[in-house]
């Protein structure tokens, strides 16, 4: 609603100087209210995101577990088994050593990606993440650290974690994000890879697609 309000002349009357300058300052305000509320309306829709959870996700490499599960070479579970989205967890097939842990099939296209992770011995560069897309090239980030899964640990500024969730007996399960290198790209297989042999990073099956709304040209 306009903050403006009018002077009314009678008809055939004179317009003065200060009637315009008040009419004119009038107009103006208003339209720089009108310039400041379509900014802030457009910041808002510019920070739109619709997001798509995707749960119970297979994979072709690594092994997996319920939470509920002792894991081989382990003496205690994470006392539940649903905690959030997650279910299961994944692990590589191989202990100490630099392979992959999971990849999961998405086909779909997103600007962000939200996946739960922790790790045994973490608190340092574990992960490598790659993505592959549908026209058959691929994108990797190397090097993110991921935390201590049996402790809650500082976020930290490299590679700070969205969100923890804390299981019954303590343990941890970190959401981390991760922006898509071409977000205009179909993304077919997103495949985590455990990059350090001296910290073994287990993914959960649960992932989130934030995608940005985009504005009708």
């Amino acid at each position: 609603m306009t903050s403006f309000k009018p002077r009314i002349a009678q008809p055939g009357g004179t317009i003065t100087s200060d009637d315009w300058n008040y009419i004119q300052q009038g107009i103006l305000e208003d339209l720089v209210r009108l310039e400041t509320e379509n900014a802030e309306l457009r910041r808002y829709v510019d920070n739109m995101s619709e997001t798509n959870t995707m749960t119970r996700l297979d994979s072709p490499e690594g092994r997996s577990y319920g939470l509920d599960e002792k894991v081989p070479g382990e003496a205690a579970t994470y006392g539940t088994s649903l905690l959030g989205f997650i279910t299961r967890q994944w692990l590589p097939s191989v202990r100490d050593a630099s392979v992959d842990i999971c990849r999961f099939t998405v086909a779909n296209i997103f600007d962000q990606l939200d996946y739960w992770a922790g790790a045994d011995n973490g608190g340092q560069k574990a992960l490598d993440i790659t993505i592959r897309y549908v026209d058959g090239t691929s994108e990797t980030v190397k090097g993110l650290l991921i935390h201590e899964r049996k402790k809650l640990s500082p976020r930290g500024e490299e590679n700070p974690y969205v969100e923890f969730l804390l299981s019954p007996n303590q343990w941890v399960w970190y959401r981390y994000r991760l922006a898509n290198p071409h977000p205009d790209k179909e993304v077919l297989t997103v495949t985590f890879r455990n990059s350090n042999p001296k910290a073994m990073t287990r993914i959960a099956d649960a992932v989130q697609l934030r995608t940005r709304v985009k504005q009708l040209q």
